[in-house]
């Protein structure tokens, strides 16, 4: 699900991990070269901006990248450390200890581009706050028509899901595990639907707080929207965490090995794109 800002922040994230996730150091390290020019694309597909509107968006996150390899990357090597070294003792406890501090990650690049967000709103037309709202409109439709597509293929869609993750870890389940995750599944409810009906509404508010935006209060309500955004079940990712510690404490001596060898790739592929930064 995508909106101005929320997608932004989103975007980081997922940039983030598929940049560790990269098999191969160098193709990670060129494809990182570009996150500042990827983050700007999606952020200026929502309306026609201006030149000097994409000029001040491709600043934003030019800047943002050389903070985040400074400041950010570091965290998240130790991060990828910390999940390397879990072993056949790992709880539910243990990943949500990893999960929130990559929570606050993703929160720090959100805190970095408000400031940028907040003075860009100021400078936005009517005309673009109706093709941001129209941009959003198509998004939630497009979310829609997925969930319908995807209804009765919930618990069939995340255990694919945990598969495709632990592949990338290096490691195919074997038919236990696999049956553990389905066991899992089976109880989980499906809330897509109230996640879709909460970000049309956050939507609906944030065009709003746009037309607001030459009032004396508009820089601390448009802030206090942005961090309002959720997308996220707190019920499913109790869950997740669950089944993600029972896979890993009971990987085998093969799986293991494979999983540390793997995260050991991504951990140099982020060395390397530091290093050449200093």
């Amino acid at each position: 699900m995508k909106t101005m800002f929320g997608q932004a922040h989103k975007k980081i994230i997922v940039v983030l991990i598929f940049f560790s996730l990269s098999a191969c150091s160098v193709v990670g390290g060129l494809w990182y070269e570009r996150i500042d020019q990827l983050l700007a694309n999606q952020f200026l597909e929502y309306a026609n901006f201006s030149n000097a509107q994409e000029d001040y968006v491709r600043k934003a996150t030019s800047e943002f990248k050389y903070w985040n390899i400074k400041n950010e990357l570091p965290e998240y090597n130790q991060l990828l450390l910390q999940f390397r070294f879990l072993d056949s003792t790992t709880g539910a406890n243990d990943i949500d200890d990893i999960y929130q501090k990559g929570i606050l990650l993703g929160n720090r690049s959100r805190d970095f581009f408000v400031p940028y967000m907040v003075e860009f709103c100021k400078t936005i037309t009517n005309k673009q706050i109706e093709e941001i709202a129209i941009y959003f409109d198509g998004l939630m439709k497009e979310r829609k028509l997925e969930l319908e597509n995807q209804r009765k293929n919930f618990q069939v869609s995340l255990v694919k899901s945990f598969t495709r993750f632990f592949r990338l870890m290096g490691v195919r389940l074997n038919n236990e595990q696999t049956n553990t995750i389905q066991l899992l599944l089976s109880d989980i409810e499906d809330t897509r639907e109230q996640l879709i009906s909460d970000r049309i509404q956050w939507n609906q508010q944030f065009v709003t707080i746009l037309t607001l935006r030459q009032k004396k209060n508009f820089e601390e309500t448009l802030t206090n929207h942005i961090n309002s955004l959720s997308s996220e079940d707190p019920n499913t990712r109790t869950m997740i965490n669950q089944i993600t510690a029972e896979i890993i404490a009971s990987l085998d001596e093969k799986q293991r090995a494979r999983f540390q060898k793997r995260l050991g790739l991504f951990e140099a592929s982020i060395n390397q794109i530091i290093e050449q930064q200093n």
